[in-house]
């Protein structure tokens, strides 16, 4: 199981814990309109911030950070590559190329077949790497914008509910402690949803967008060696500092 998901996990468990070791009841802090009022006017404030396909790919992106497939094993298809090369030529990776399942390892393979000159590849490769990680770091930036909102939209509960408590004070002491206690469930709601889920799970986004920002230069690096002909032992030097460890 992804780490991101046992942390939020044992965050909420510690909080439920900690609840009981107070002698509190659990059903006290069970009020769905508290909970519809965050979960809604987050995403309401976070829709508005965003467009519908910036939030959609921060959905796609969040999946495929907490259920990621194993990192590309470059060293090795680098080396495969510059055998093929050395032995039958560069143009001969063009087979090769349409069998790649990454894009961005896709292009700069057939960029090499093409002919491109060294300095176009570069370029055209570092420009692409660079739109794919402000759309990754945006994916982040999204959740990092509810966890704005949500205590707001928290403090915004809790005064809607106080102002239900003093139009009915003559309830009794009772009841006022009640209606009190059930207002600041909304105050607890908006702290528990941002610090507990939205934040940890934008720092899993930006870890994951660091994780593909170093793949991508490493196959930057690997397609420029592989296009100049530098033997194997520089060609391993060229990547290795981005491979993940």
């Amino acid at each position: 199981m992804n780490t991101s998901i046992l942390g939020i996990l044992a965050a909420v468990l510690s909080v439920l814990v900690a609840i009981l070791i107070e002698g509190a009841s659990l059903r006290s802090f069970l009020h769905l309109p508290a909970f519809l009022l965050i979960l809604g006017g987050t995403l309401g404030a976070t829709l508005a911030s965003f467009s519908l396909t910036q939030v959609s790919r921060s959905i796609r992106d969040l999946k495929s950070s907490l259920f990621e497939k194993e990192p590309l094993e470059l060293q090795s298809i680098f080396f495969r590559f510059w055998e093929k090369a050395r032995k039958d030529g560069l143009l001969s990776l063009e087979e090769e190329a349409k069998k790649l399942k990454n894009p961005f390892l896709q292009k700069g393979v057939q960029l090499i077949v093409d002919g491109s000159d060294p300095r176009t590849i570069e370029e055209l490769l570092w420009d692409a790497h660079e739109e794919l990680e402000k759309k990754d770091l945006r994916s982040a930036k999204v959740f990092e914008t509810a966890a704005g909102f949500s205590p707001t939209i928290g403090i915004i509960g809790t005064v809607l509910g106080l102002v239900s408590v003093l139009e009915n004070l003559e309830g009794g002491t009772k009841v006022l402690g009640q209606g009190i206690a059930t207002a600041f469930i909304a105050t607890f709601y908006g702290i528990s949803f941002a610090n507990l889920i939205f934040l940890p799970l934008a720092n899993q986004l930006k870890s994951f967008a660091k994780r593909q920002s170093n793949e991508r230069q490493a196959i930057l690096r690997g397609v420029l060696a592989l296009q100049s002909g530098e033997n194997r032992r520089i060609l391993a030097e060229r990547i290795e500092p981005f491979l993940e460890r």
